[in-house]
Formats: C-alpha cells, sequence, structure tokens
C-alpha cells in the first residue's frame, strides 16, 4: 500500500470522526436537542414534554460518540503523523 493512500485514509477519518465529535458536541451543549431547528423554536422545546424522546435519543447520542469516536480519532491523528515519519 502507498504512503500517499495511507495519508489519504486517515485524513479522511480524521474529518469524518471530527465532524461526528463536532455534531455530538452541539447536540450536548443543547441537551440532547438535535440541530435542526431555529434558535427561537429551540428556547421554546426546551422544556417541553412532548421532546423528551429526542433529548434522550441526542444524550445517547452524545454519549456513544464521546465515548467510542475519540479513540479512532486520535489513532488516525497517529497514522497521519507517522506516514511522515516513515515517508
Amino acid at each position: 500500500m502507498d504512503v500517499s493512500m495511507i495519508r489519504q485514509i486517515a485524513f479522511a477519518g480524521i474529518s469524518s470522526t471530527l465532524v461526528l465529535i463536532t455534531i455530538a458536541f452541539y447536540t450536548k451543549l443543547t441537551h440532547g436537542l438535535f440541530i435542526s431547528r431555529f434558535p427561537w423554536d429551540f428556547s421554546k422545546h426546551r422544556a417541553d414534554p412532548r421532546y423528551e424522546t429526542e433529548r434522550e435519543i441526542g444524550k445517547r447520542f452524545s454519549t456513544f460518540v464521546f465515548k467510542y469516536v475519540p479513540p479512532f480519532f486520535i489513532g488516525f491523528i497517529i497514522i497521519f503523523l507517522l506516514t511522515y515519519i516513515i515517508h
């Protein structure tokens, strides 16, 4: 396998895990509510019991991402850096 191909795979892994971590950060910041609403709707929906399921799913999503994705992110960074050391 060529070093440049490994570097591209590592860069794609870094990018995709960074996107997941960013989405999980914003979901955790909004207490589980997803980002698909306007800020004025968010303030109305924050305490509404009809959105409790969405809050619960959002909290589970962010917990899952923060638990399992960062090791992959760190691994992709190490692989990316090793391609520069080896080459």
